[in-house]
């Protein structure tokens, strides 16, 4: 081949080789002829690539729920060689306590979620967040992971979300959040027929030390002294979040040896206050005013003026392995909801 014609073969083959780079580059690390859709159609891909960060490509690794209302999916974003953590997160319809949010360990924390003020009911973290589904949806969408089930009649449907790897911006989880319970419940013909606002969410104070006058804030709410275990768990820090007379929710971490947590919630609403929840078992009348307690829940709702007020109060494992002293979980529930129950306007209640 004469000189000329092989330097331009060369120069095709380099621009050929360069253009295949090119097109495997861009197919590795962006969305370049990538899903539109995401969660059988209940997320997008703006707002999935929202949640899982730029710099990779998004993918499905598995869904459920093409045929029912009901969704369960997982979704990543992977980039080769440009060093990014990969992402993930796991999208589902679920079935609940109405006040699942500060009972079970699942969720961990509830001083450090951040619940929303506007745009509908729920709360995110960095991790993870929940959104309700309208009341409307009660009987038509429950959960299809593992297996399809319909809520009880003392429960509630949501939609939550769980980063399975790394972490995500909390007004963005937020977002998708609402869109995508807007869609579900508009498929399963329970939706309000509003457009979703974007939510404002409330997010937690720093930790602060806690005055054992004022815990959480609150004037008058004192710890009882036999709650305490010197060298194991004393009065140290707090964090609190959201807002009275909203959803609030404040965390202790005492400090000691035991690295023991007490978590004190409230919330004005009837998704958590309904009758789903009062007509439980495990709730009895307080005697002299319009309110139930539950003891084994640690959890009391009183009529305030027109609505009901929830008040509750969780220990963490290792609070409950210092052994406090007995009858010490209803003098301090009883503490907090004489303290927190003055901010809500609530009547004075005697729980014992």
């Amino acid at each position: 081949m004469p000189p000329r014609k092989r330097s331009a073969g060369i120069a095709v083959t380099g621009i050929v080789a360069l253009a295949v780079c090119a097109g495997l580059f861009s197919w590795w690390n962006t969305d370049l002829l990538g899903e539109a859709e995401f969660c059988e159609g209940v997320v997008d891909s703006a707002e999935m690539d929202a949640v899982l960060g730029a710099g990779g490509r998004l993918s499905t690794v598995w869904s459920k729920g093409s045929e029912v209302p009901e969704v369960a999916c997982g979704v990543k974003r992977e980039s080769e060689f440009l060093g990014e953590e990969p992402m993930e997160v796991t999208l589902t319809t679920a079935v609940h306590e109405p006040d699942f949010q500060f009972q079970t360990h699942v969720w961990k924390n509830p001083s450090a979620m951040s619940y929303f003020s506007e745009g509908g009911t729920g709360a995110v973290s960095d991790e993870r967040g929940w959104v309700l589904l309208p009341d409307a949806c009660r009987d038509k969408v429950g959960s299809i992971y593992p297996a399809r089930q319909r809520p009880k009649s003392d429960e509630v449907t949501v939609v939550e979300a769980v980063m399975n790897q790394g972490t995500t911006d909390r007004a963005a989880l937020a977002r998708m959040l609402v869109r995508a319970a807007q869609r579900i419940a508009d498929d399963a013909g329970c939706g309000t027929g509003d457009s979703p606002e974007a939510p404002e969410i409330q997010n937690p104070s720093d930790l602060s030390a806690t005055d054992a006058a004022a815990v959480c804030q609150l004037p008058g709410f004192r710890i009882p002294q036999d709650a305490l275990v010197r060298g194991e768990a004393e009065i140290g820090r707090e964090q609190t979040t959201g807002s009275i007379p909203g959803a609030w929710s404040c965390g202790l971490e005492l400090s000691g040896n035991a690295g023991a947590k007490i978590w004190f919630s409230a919330a004005l609403g009837s998704h958590v206050t309904d009758e789903t929840l009062l007509n439980s078992d495990g709730f009895k009348d307080i005697p002299g005013v319009e309110g139930k307690v539950d003891w084994y829940r640690k959890s009391v709702v009183l009529k305030c003026g027109t609505k009901n007020v929830y008040f509750s109060m969780r220990w963490s494992t290792e609070y409950y392995d210092v052994d406090p002293a007995e009858g010490i979980s209803r003098a301090m529930l009883q503490s907090f909801v004489d303290a927190s129950g003055k901010q809500y306007q609530c009547p004075t209640a005697k729980l014992n």
